[in-house]
């Protein structure tokens, strides 16, 4: 597994010189097409069929230009070069994708600094896919500049920056049905580091997947694959995680809480890394002490983190993280959240344990927002807590007075 990481860094250094056969690709193209989002997941590729993950349209005139991607088809219909930019920032990204028997290949560039941003390769044996190689640079290249410094300068400040790469790759076990049974793993992340983990797949009596178990190096595991749900739609599934959800977190509270009347509780979460909530919970005595300090009541510590039981849904979970993944909208897990804490604040923790008269529960990021009083006050609202609550929490002194 070491000797394929060390291969798939080696070669991210050789894809600088790639950048110049970019036109090639270009002329390779015979129809365009157009989507919100990314498609086309080289993870997904077989030789039988390659998913686009989500609708393509013909033309981009209704489309949100700060999402576009545009695709094009080479004459076997498989997707050959792609483009897509910030529109704010001014920075565009183009990519290819190469084909041969043995090995596909995805190559992604930061135009404006000329650095690889993404690399993804699957290495096929007998038309059977044996490892994947997957690697992205933190930020997608955009602080880093062969304008600025040469090419070897910015390999070695790359490769010597703990957080400057998200990469896994991945070796394929088949079993006698002719059906991956096993997949071992080797990851780095920034803030992480390098771990291992290893996947199970399980299927019917019909060889369908069934199901993907990841095992991790701590002795945990999760579910990161279940077969889809039929005629599910978005509202629906965070609708029906929510309540779930809602019910793990009752459920913890209620073997960990000592503190009561319960004033607060906050469902912390990473957007589009992390919707599994770590709990903050504070009593009404806490508030009170926090206020009488003239501290901000929203500011927690994160020394007392919960965790929540995910055994209970984490078939629905699934389902949502596929759902988001190919849609590519990771609103979604956002979305669940809010309607979680929405519930959870108006029934009072379906009466579970003790609440103040003014009790609510909030999901948030605040790495990403929350920033202002505004934008906050809109997150409680959705989170279920009513005008009178937060103008009360104002004439109090738990939020700003509006100005």
């Amino acid at each position: 597994m070491e000797k394929l990481l060390e291969q798939l860094l080696h070669r991210w250094e050789q894809t600088f010189d790639d950048l110049q056969t970019l036109p090639v690709y270009k002329t390779q193209v015979k129809t365009t097409r157009y989507s919100e989002g990314s498609r086309y997941n080289l993870e997904k590729f077989d030789w039988a069929f390659f998913p686009g993950d989500g609708p393509m349209l013909d033309r981009n005139d209704d489309l949100n230009k700060e999402s576009l991607y545009e695709y094009g088809f080479n004459v076997g219909g498989l997707p050959c070069y792609v483009t897509f930019n910030h529109n704010y920032n001014g920075v565009t990204w183009e990519g290819f994708y190469r084909y041969s028997d043995d090995l596909v290949e995805y190559v992604e560039f930061c135009v404006n600094t000329g650095v690889p941003s993404a690399l993804t390769r699957m290495e096929f044996k007998e038309g059977r896919k044996i490892s994947l190689q997957r690697l992205m640079v933190n930020g997608r290249a955009g602080v880093y500049s062969i304008s600025q410094l040469p090419k070897e300068e910015i390999i070695n400040k790359i490769r010597n920056d703990e957080g400057a790469f998200i990469s896994t790759v991945t070796r394929y076990e088949y079993g006698t049905e002719g059906k991956i049974e096993r997949a071992s793993s080797i990851h780095i992340s920034p803030g992480i580091g390098k771990f291992t983990s290893y996947d199970e797949y399980t299927y019917d009596q019909n060889q369908v997947l069934e199901a993907v178990r990841r095992f991790f190096e701590d002795g945990t595991n999760h579910l990161t694959y279940a077969r889809p749900l039929e005629h599910i739609d978005s509202e629906t599934l965070t609708d029906s995680l929510a309540r779930e959800l809602a019910k793990s977190i009752c459920e913890k509270l209620a073997r960990q809480v000592n503190e009561l009347p319960i004033a607060l509780l906050e469902l912390s979460y990473q957007y589009a890394y992390n919707y599994i909530p770590y709990l903050i919970c504070q009593s009404e005595e806490e508030v009170a002490v926090k206020l009488a300090g003239k501290e901000n009541v929203f500011v927690n510590d994160y020394s007392n983190l919960l965790d929540v039981e995910t055994k209970p849904f984490e078939r629905l979970f699934a389902q949502l993280e596929q759902m988001m993944e190919a849609e590519d909208d990771w609103e979604l897990g956002r979305t669940m959240l809010r309607k979680t804490a929405g519930l959870l604040t108006k029934s009072k923790l379906f009466g579970r344990l003790q609440v103040t008269e003014n009790f609510a529960v909030y999901a948030i990021d605040w790495s990403i927002e929350g920033h202002s009083d505004a934008d906050f006050e809109v997150i409680l609202i959705e989170c279920g807590v009513e005008m009178e609550v937060i103008k009360l929490w104002k004439q109090g002194g738990m939020l700003p007075l509006a100005t």
